[in-house]
């Protein structure tokens, strides 16, 4: 892999030699009560400081050492574990030295407050890794996988970030610079004879740009399918009033989390929960009942509904099959077809414990629906939200909509080599692709000199992943969504 020459050192202007950047302290884990807090230093003083505290003359590097820690005025602190790594063989490069410190808010602040006042700096969200990745210890795609298996929703996607933390993406990336550069080889040789260029030499020029295109594509598009996956689903409840979505929403958590009752109108605002289902942690969205109406604040809980829907991956949409479809059924149809996150949509047909009110009519219409590519299932799903759960109507238990999703999340497992992760990664291929594309036209009107420009800004956006160019603006703003300590 190659190493990112940025230095973390600054100029001191008097005497023009590089000067160290001060030495950061975080709390590593999350507060609360807890077996186990881990305060850890970066930096060129990490050692003394740590040393200072546990009033040891050394530490070894790699080897757990159990002392007492004192703060600045001598009273002791804690007894804890001290892990001293040395620079360059850290995680960020520099010296780092841990300090695992019984868990709970007093004893870790405690610790932090004395670093500080021996002249540590508090490191800010993602100041451990923004080292790690200036001083070459990993590059940008490696980093963001850091940053993703700490926020993961699924145990397929720890091993997509695995592999992408192992370096399988940067390598992809390197490989795909490689054949862009080759191809501006074959332009600069040509640029100045494209007249007579050979037809071999543009069939190969065409050949090579085609086979990068595909390649970039399908990775493009299969990382682009598989969003939900990696960003964590979202699974919105959506029905007119009183179809029984809070019904569904506490049928499905097992508990009475949302407010029901007979009136129309009681979801007000949308309510979300976390639910883990076959490996996944999903959102699970009941949304206010989507309507015309002239109160304020239910509209507003209606303009959030339709919010939301947009945003879901997957879509549970209630009707009562105790009711024929009327014009409000008819208008949700109409949002659910105007569906811009192509997500995928369970129609379910509620309080089927009750003699059915709709006609052949309506069941035509909802067949025609269930044509549609995002429908997850070719025929609605019966429940009874309310008597569903009793023995002798388990054939309608809301909990037959778990098995549907466990299938669908069978199909989103991911078995190629590796995924783009982040929304930054898939802006950085897009804008190759595009730029694949003038390219392309370019070499067929033969204008050599704006296919070696374009060809350039497509190896700009793809070394963006592992190294992109601005720097301090950008690295701030990819780093600042790290958590504290890492």
């Amino acid at each position: 892999m190659a190493k990112n020459t940025s230095s973390l050192m600054t100029l001191d202007a008097s005497k023009s030699t590089p000067t160290p950047l001060p030495t950061i302290v975080g709390i590593s884990t999350p507060l609360g009560v807890g077996a186990i807090c881990i305060v850890r230093l970066s930096g060129e003083k990490a050692l003394d400081f740590t040393l200072t505290l546990s009033r040891r003359k050394s530490l070894t590097p790699r080897r757990a050492t159990l002392s007492v820690i004192y703060d600045n005025k001598g009273t002791m602190l804690d007894e804890a574990i001290l892990l001293y790594f040395k620079a360059p063989h850290s995680y960020s490069g520099e010296d780092i030295c841990e300090i695992h410190c019984h868990g709970g808010a007093v004893i870790a602040r405690a610790v932090v407050d004395s670093l500080l006042a021996l002249g540590a700096k508090g490191a800010t969200a993602g100041e451990f890794s923004k080292r790690a990745f200036l001083n070459g210890r990993l590059d940008l795609a490696q980093v963001q996988a850091v940053a993703g298996l700490i926020n993961s929703q699924s145990v397929g996607v720890n091993a997509i970030l695995l592999r992408q933390l192992k370096g399988e993406l940067s390598n992809f990336v390197y490989e795909c610079r490689d054949k862009l550069i080759e191809l501006l080889a074959y332009s600069e040789a040509n640029i100045d004879y494209s007249e007579e260029m050979d037809s071999d030499t543009n069939n190969i020029m065409h050949q090579k740009l085609e086979n990068l295109a595909y390649k970039l594509r399908v990775l493009y598009e299969d990382s682009l399918h598989r969003q939900g996956m990696i960003e964590g689903f979202r699974i919105c409840i959506v029905g007119k009033p009183n179809v029984g979505k809070s019904s569904l929403l506490n049928a499905l958590l097992a508990y009475e989390r949302a407010i029901t009752s007979p009136i129309a109108g009681t979801t007000r605002d949308s309510i979300e929960e976390g639910l883990h289902i076959a490996g996944n942690i999903v959102r699970l969205i009941d949304t206010a009942g989507i309507r015309d109406c002239d109160d304020l604040v239910e509209r507003i809980g209606i303009e959030r509904a339709k919010k939301s829907l947009k945003q879901a991956n997957l879509i549970l949409a209630l009707f009562d099959s105790a009711r024929a479809l009327d014009s409000e059924d008819f208008a949700l149809f109409d949002l659910l077809r105007d569906n811009p996150n192509n997500a995928h949509i369970l129609l379910v047909l509620n309080k089927a414990d009750m003699p059915c009110a709709l006609d052949s009519k309506d069941f035509l219409f909802i067949e025609d629906f269930l044509l549609t590519p995002y429908a997850l299932c070719k025929k609605p799903l019966s429940i009874s939200t309310t008597r569903g759960k009793m023995q002798e109507f388990s054939e309608l238990n809301p909990q037959q909509i778990f098995k549907v999703l466990e299938n669908f999340f069978a199909t989103q497992e991911y078995h190629g080599d590796f995924l783009l992760t982040s929304k930054f990664q898939l802006e950085c291929v897009q804008n190759a692709l595009n730029a694949l594309e003038l390219a392309r036209q370019k070499l067929e009107s033969s204008e050599l000199e704006l296919f070696s420009f374009h060809i350039n800004e497509c190896i700009a956006h793809l070394s963006a992943i592992t190294h992109p160019f601005e720097h301090s603006e950008l690295l701030d703003k990819l780093f600042s969504t790290f958590c504290l300590g890492k």
